[in-house]
This record gives structure tokens, sequence and C-alpha cells, in this order.
């Protein structure tokens, strides 16, 4: 079975962006797999901690839930929060059948590989359009810059192994083409979660690398996104010279019919729509009349289309949902946040990945929040909600393994 959930586990992110809705065939045989946990001799020791992470899942559902319920929204806008009680059994099938650690590392170096080269395909052979993938630019940059980050921690483990060359060499591919891909993307906001990856990687791991290393790879990124952004017509350089104009002429003029300028003018929406419902919010349709009612008495500027979401995570909850919308989105980023925070300096360094790609995860979904409703999308809830019960779940049998073989030998050791 623990050969069944390695090779889920690699589909799931290996082809996540290069196939139509690719995330769903790992999740999929997931979900079935867990069906073995109804035999009465499957064995689940649940800690608190894995207690707290199923109630902060099960919290978001109800929340949304409830909210729904209030708003009399139709069944389809269940279907969001339903994922995350769907991951639970998930999580308590990969506490029991753990996936191999190479399954989940050359998982996300093979799915950043793959996403940049899809995206470098589409960029320059089907018209020089902004790559999408199978979804639309905004997903498929921050899912690409996501999987690219998540090679990061992985540096670490590959030092440790047998065939490290190979891992080291993998794992900085992903980490380049999954940058790359969300370049090709040019969807800026993902690009603002870079530096800030970054930065608390180099907190989380810092110590334990080669500080002349650790300064070379930083130099080699700033210097090459440097060049991208110096040379002309680069996606990254038109892109933050347009955002540059755009925000200017929204100031200067008042012009919503741009894509800066239409999402300030969402956001002021937001904020004008929020004091009148602060608690349980507007609901989705309701949201959407009272944007076209303010439009139409002039209280704000129409805009260049009609959104169903402010393209502000946070926002967006607070105005649907309410301060308790709110509330539990940052119990969903925060907590599990702080649990794989208490272990980046843990003894065991094979725990040590998974804690910072686990912080790392959080991060990044907090920084697409600024720009983007990620959660609204079906691949932001899955690619967010798998992750983390994988990764919690490599975390743990580390742990296992590392007290084990403490227990014993008096050392710790990686596992394959």
């Amino acid at each position: 079975m623990i050969v069944y959930t390695s090779v889920a586990v690699f589909l799931f992110f290996a082809i996540a962006l290069v196939i139509p809705s690719g995330f769903s065939v790992g999740a999929v045989l997931l979900l079935a797999g867990s069906i073995v946990l109804l035999r009465k001799h499957a064995k689940i020791k649940l800690q608190r901690e894995e207690i707290i992470l199923i109630s902060v899942l099960a919290f978001y559902f109800l929340a949304g839930s409830f909210a729904n319920l209030v708003h009399g929204a139709p069944i389809r806008e269940y279907d969001s929060p339903m994922r995350f009680m769907l991951v639970i059994p998930v999580l308590l099938l990969l506490r029991v059948f753990p996936p191999i650690p190479r399954f989940f590392w050359g998982g996300v170096a093979t799915g950043a590989i793959a996403s940049g080269l899809f995206a470098a395909w589409q960029f320059f052979f089907e018209g020089g359009m902004r790559a999408d993938g199978f979804t639309n630019p905004i997903q498929f940059g921050n899912i690409g810059i996501l999987l690219g980050i998540l090679c990061l921690p992985g540096l670490g483990w590959a030092a440790s192994q047998r065939r490290s060359t190979f891992w080291l060499i993998l794992l900085s591919g992903g980490i380049f083409l999954g940058l790359l891909g969300s370049l090709f993307s040019e969807s800026r906001g993902s690009w603002i979660s870079l530096p800030v990856a970054l930065l608390v990687a180099y907190q989380c791991y810092g110590d334990a690398l080669n500080k002349r290393h650790i300064a070379a790879s930083l130099a080699a990124m700033l210097v090459l996104f440097g060049v991208l952004y110096v040379m002309p017509r680069t996606p990254m350089e038109v892109r933050v010279r347009l955002s540059i104009a755009e925000t200017q002429d929204y100031f200067k003029s008042g012009n919503t019919l741009t894509s800066v300028g239409t999402r300030l003018e969402m956001w002021r929406t937001g904020l004008l729509l929020f004091p009148e419902r602060p608690w349980l919010g507007w609901g989705k349709e309701g949201y959407m009349k009272e944007a076209a009612r303010l439009t139409q008495a002039g209280k704000v500027r129409p805009t260049d289309d009609v959104h169903s979401h402010l393209h502000n995570e946070y926002l967006d909850a607070l105005v649907k949902r309410g301060v308790l919308g709110l509330a539990a989105l940052l119990i969903l980023y925060l907590v599990p946040l702080a649990l794989f925070v208490k272990r980046i300096r843990s003894e065991n360094h094979a725990v040590r990945p998974y804690a910072v790609a686990g912080v790392l995860l959080s991060v990044c979904y907090i920084c697409f929040g600024l720009t983007q409703a990620f959660l609204t999308h079906n691949n932001g809830v899955m690619i967010f909600a798998f992750t983390l019960v994988i990764l919690w779940s490599l975390l743990r049998e580390q742990e296992s393994n590392g007290a084990a073989y403490n227990s014993v030998n008096g050392t710790h050791r990686a596992a394959p």
C-alpha cells in the first residue's frame, strides 16, 4: 500500500499543470485508497497536533458551509469547502501508509520542470501569449512557482541521499524551471512570493547549509531576475512597467479599465460593502448584486469585466463570509504554519526539509492571496489541502523513524 500512496503522491505533483486537471489524478487515487482504513486492523495513532490539523480543516468547511446556508447559496458553492473535509481521510491514510520521500521530491521536481517546459512551449510556439497550461495564467503561474519553491528545502534532503548529485540536479532544475514557468505566465502576483520564500527558507534552513553556497545561490537568482528585468521586452520587464503605469493611471485619472485599475476598484468596492454586513458577509451572489448596484449608483466606477471574486483572498472572505470567513481563512493558513514552524529547528535533520516545505506552502499561499482569491479556484484548493496533508504525513513519519533510530543508535539519519 505504501507503493500505491507513493505513486499517487508522485502523480499529484508531476502532472498537476501539464494535463487538464492533472492534480485530480493523484488526489482521486489517494481518496480512493483511504477506503482501506475501513479494515478493522488498520491502526491510526493520532497525536494532539493531528487532531488540531483535522479540526482546522473541518472548521474551514463548517464556516464556509454555514455562510452558504445563511446566504441561500446553490449546492455548487459547497464544493470548495467540502474538499477540505475530503482531504481528512487522505491524511489518515498517509499516516498509516506514508509515501516514500523520493516519490514526493521527485514528483515536485518533475511537476516544476514540466510546468516550466510547457510554459516555454506555449510562450514561444503558441503565439507568444501568457502561458496558462490548462487553467488561467494566474493559477498556472502561482502553482508553478510554488512547485519550484518547494524544491528549495528538497536540496537539504538531497544532500543526504546516496545519489545526491542526481537529486541536487533534478531539484535545482525544478527550482529554475518552476520560476521560469511563472515568468512566462506573466502572473505578477506570484513573483511577490519569491523574495519572501527565499528569506523564509534562509531563516529556517540557513544554519544547516554552507553560507557561501547560500550567498552564491541568492546572488545568482538576483542577477538572473535583474537581467530579465533590464532586458528589453522580457515578460518581467513589460509586466512590471505596465503595473506601475496602470497604478499611476488609476490614481491620476481613475482609470478602472486596466488589470491593476480593475483590482484596485474591486478592493474599494469590497471596503464599501464590508461595513454593511460585517459578521457573515454578503455571499457570492449578494456581493455581485451589490457591486452592480454601487456601479449603477455611481459610487464605484465600472471595470473592464464582471468578476465573481475580489482578487484578494482576505477581502473576498471578509465581504462574502464576514468576520467568520476571514477568521476561518486565517486559521487555515496560520495554524498549520505554526505546526511546521515548531519543527524547523528539529534535531532530527530528516524532519527539517518537510517542516520548511510546510512553512513555505503557507507563506506562498499568504502571498498569492494578496492579489488573487486563490481558494475560489478548484486547483488552488486541491493543491493547498493535499500538499498540506502530504507534507505533514512525511514529517511525522520522519519523526517516528528518527525517534526509533535514536533509541537504538543515539543518532539520526535521513530516510531514502
